[in-house]
C-alpha cells in the first residue's frame, strides 16, 4: 500500500506564514528599512530558552532546599537575560539596510542581491537570510557609520524569473542568548538566464544578406505580418487591409517585420539539440553580438524581437530566453 504523506507540518507552516503576514502588514514592503521600535522584534534564542529553563530550575531548587546561594544564582541568571534583551535591542536600533541592485546570472550560477548597511552606532554581528524554499545567508561581524556593501546569493540555478522572497535581518548579540530580527520585503525579481553554449555565429551573421542575394528575402510588406498601423497619405493604398476596412471603416496598414534591417538573425529553429540547448546557443549568440555591437533580430516560436543593439535590447532578449516555455 502507498504511504500517506504527513500534512501536519506543512499545514502548520502555512498557517504560521498567514498569521505572521497579517501581523506584519505592509510595514516591511520597502527597499530601505531602518530598524526602530516598530520594526524590531526580540525573543530569547534557542540557547536563551535553555538558559531561562535552567534559571527556573535553580529558582525552584533554591526554594525547595532553602538554599540562598542557588536563589542568588537564579536571580543573576534572570538579570543576565534581561540585560541581554536590552543590549540586543540597543545594538540593532538604528541599523539601516538599503537595497542597492540585483545581479542576474547565467545557469547554473546563482543570482545575487546587493545591499548597503549602515548604522549610527556600531552594530555587532548582523546576518541577512533569504527566506525562500532554500535559505541562504550572509554574516557581517560589525556595521558602523561607514556604508558597507553586502552581497546575498539566492538559491536559484535553473533558468527562469524569480520573485524575491522576504529577507530576514537578524543578530544574536550579545552572548547568543537573544534573537533580534526584522524583515525587508523587496518588490523586485531576478533572472537566471540559460547557460552559455558556444556556437559558431558565422552562419547567422549576415545570413539575411545572403538570403537576399539568393532571392529568398522579400521586400518590406511581404515578410512576416507584425501589426496594424493607421494609414498615412504617403503610404499609398497597396498596403491597406481592406478586410479590416470593411469591418471597422478605418484605413489600417499592415506592418511587416523587415528582416533586411538586421545584420544577424538568431532563430530558434536554426539551432541544434533540444529546447534547453537551443536556448543556450541563442543566449551565447545574443551576448556575442551585443559585445560586438552587431544589430540582431531574435526569433522565437510565437515571438519576434525587432532588430536593435545596446544593453536594453540584450537584457530584453535574455529575459525572453530565460522565461521561454515552448518546445522543439
Amino acid at each position: 500500500m502507498p504511504k500517506k504523506v504527513a500534512k501536519g507540518p506543512s499545514l502548520f507552516k502555512s498557517f504560521k506564514t498567514r498569521v505572521f503576514n497579517k501581523f506584519l502588514k505592509n510595514k516591511h514592503l520597502k527597499n530601505t528599512i531602518t530598524l526602530e521600535h516598530k520594526t524590531i522584534y526580540v525573543l530569547p534564542s534557542s540557547l536563551g530558552w535553555y538558559f531561562i529553563v535552567v534559571a527556573v530550575l535553580n529558582f525552584v531548587m533554591g526554594i525547595n532546599y532553602q538554599n540562598n546561594l542557588i536563589l542568588i544564582m537564579a536571580y543573576l541568571m534572570f538579570v543576565v537575560i534581561i540585560i541581554a534583551v536590552l543590549m540586543g535591542y540597543s545594538n540593532a536600533k538604528g541599523l539601516t539596510v538599503k537595497f542597492k541592485d540585483t545581479f542576474n546570472s547565467f545557469s547554473p550560477q546563482k543570482p545575487q542581491i546587493k545591499f548597503e548597511l549602515q548604522s549610527p552606532n556600531v552594530c555587532q554581528s548582523v546576518s541577512l537570510t533569504y527566506q525562500g524554499t532554500v535559505q541562504t545567508s550572509q554574516h557581517v561581524d560589525q556595521v558602523s557609520s561607514k556604508t558597507q556593501l553586502l552581497s546575498l546569493p539566492l538559491p536559484y540555478f535553473l533558468r527562469g524569473k524569480y520573485d524575491i522572497q522576504r529577507i530576514k535581518i537578524s543578530s544574536n548579540y550579545p552572548f547568543g542568548l537573544v534573537s533580534v530580527w526584522s524583515y525587508i520585503q523587496l518588490q523586485t525579481y531576478v533572472f537566471v538566464y540559460p547557460s552559455l553554449e558556444k556556437v559558431l555565429s558565422d552562419a547567422h551573421v549576415n545570413a539575411l544578406d545572403e538570403q537576399s542575394d539568393n532571392g529568398i528575402a522579400k521586400e518590406v510588406g511581404s515578410d512576416e505580418f507584425e501589426s496594424l498601423l493607421p494609414h498615412l497619405p504617403e503610404m499609398g493604398l497597396h498596403r491597406v487591409s481592406w478586410k479590416h476596412y470593411a469591418k471597422t471603416q478605418q484605413l489600417l496598414v499592415k506592418e511587416f517585420v523587415d528582416y533586411k534591417k538586421a545584420n544577424a538573425l538568431f532563430d530558434f529553429t536554426f539551432m541544434n539539440g533540444d529546447t534547453e540547448q537551443r536556448l543556450s546557443q541563442l543566449c551565447f549568440l545574443v551576448c556575442e553580438a551585443s559585445e560586438q555591437n552587431t544589430p540582431f533580430m531574435l526569433k522565437l516560436p510565437g515571438k519576434i524581437v525587432n532588430t536593435n543593439t545596446g544593453l536594453e535590447h540584450k537584457q530584453h532578449c535574455l529575459a525572453l530566453l530565460s522565461t521561454f516555455k515552448g518546445g522543439v
